[in-house]
């Protein structure tokens, strides 16, 4: 057990540092995690080289990542349920629990929600981190770490899949084949989703798709047909991506965005829009979907084996940044272990 706690800094200087800091103590209702392990998300990717990510903004040194699972080492009051040593993920989207959102079971647009790694918030690539049980998710036995840390991305997308409210046998086409494209596929058939046509520029990404899943799995200049899919996933955050989804989206079909495209905007086609009376759905993280996400991580609906390229110590943080900022036609998603 470390009597010092690691934390990386991000300052908005986009220099990243490990700092030495006394170990947390749990209050009432929280628990110390031990943390194991972090993913890289594409968002602290954005954060880290252009200090910001929509109305996010580094504007003072604070510790990303929000990908993480770990160890309970100690326990606050009021924390029944969980135990000493058990092995938990973290949902890192903290809401009030009261207000008519969370009540509604949409607790991941309660106003009051603390988002772990949404500047200035602090998040988890540190060693401990004190977080209300809530937040908590037990581990099954067999879960790998690893696998652990990808629980908060597949959440992502099994919340896009249910945004959708896609119907069994429906096709899909998913635009961005980057860790959340990856999983989104995964996700779609997992619920019973059909045929499932991939896009992406990038020929490592395709190759992805395709042992993952895909039906197709195309650059989308090769695409001959359009008005297809029942379902359109826009994952990549690009706006001449989002502003696609119209042309693939079959009449009555369902445009999801889950990327978040830079600059906020997108122009979209409102004519194909109403000639199909397409429907619009957007995606804010997630609710009610890590266990989903753990379920079907656990029996193998989704698997994460092949999403996980490159993996680093906590030590070398700085270096796991850079080269996934630096390498992204070789990168999907990088790990952050604790030794």
């Amino acid at each position: 057990m470390q009597a010092q706690n690691r934390c990386l800094y991000l300052d908005p200087q986009h220099r990243l540092k490990l700092v030495l800091q006394p170990k947390p103590v749990p209050t009432s209702g929280q628990a110390l995690v031990r943390i194991t392990a972090n993913g890289i998300c594409g968002s602290d990717i954005h954060f880290y080289k252009d200090g910001r990510l929509g109305n996010f903004i580094v504007d003072r040194p604070y510790i990303p990542g929000h990908e993480a699972c770990g160890v309970i080492e100690a326990l606050g009051e009021n924390t029944h349920g969980f135990a000493v040593g058990q092995r938990v993920v973290i949902e890192p989207g903290i809401p009030c629990g009261h207000c008519k959102l969370c009540r509604q079971g949409r607790y991941n647009l309660c106003p009051e929600v603390v988002f772990l790694s949404a500047p200035p918030i602090d998040g988890t690539f540190c060693d401990n981190l004190c977080v209300s049980v809530h937040a908590l998710h037990p581990m099954p036995d067999h879960m790998t770490d690893a696998q652990g840390a990808m629980v908060e991305p597949a959440a992502v997308a099994v919340h896009a899949v249910m945004r959708s409210k896609m119907r069994p046998g429906a096709s899909a086409a998913i635009i961005g084949m980057g860790p959340i494209g990856l999983l989104t596929l995964q996700a779609f058939k997992a619920a019973g989703g059909a045929h499932v046509t991939c896009l992406d520029f990038m020929p490592e990404r395709l190759r992805a798709a395709k042992a993952m899943g895909a039906d197709e799995a195309l650059t989308p200049d090769a695409l001959l047909t359009d008005s297809f899919a029942d379902v359109v996933f826009e994952t990549a955050g690009s706006a001449a991506g989002s502003a696609s989804m119209p042309l693939l989206a079959a009449p009555g079909g369902v445009m999801v965005q889950v990327g978040w495209p830079g600059g906020n905007l997108v122009t979209f086609d409102v004519a194909a829009c109403i000639d199909k009376e397409l429907e619009y759905r957007t995606v804010n993280r997630y609710a009610n979907a890590f266990s989903t996400a753990i379920s079907w991580i656990s029996d193998g609906r989704i698997d994460v084996s092949g999403l996980i390229t490159h993996t680093f110590d906590l030590t070398h943080a700085d270096e796991a940044f850079a080269f996934a900022a630096q390498h992204p036609d070789k990168v999907l998603k990088v790990l952050v272990t604790n030794a």
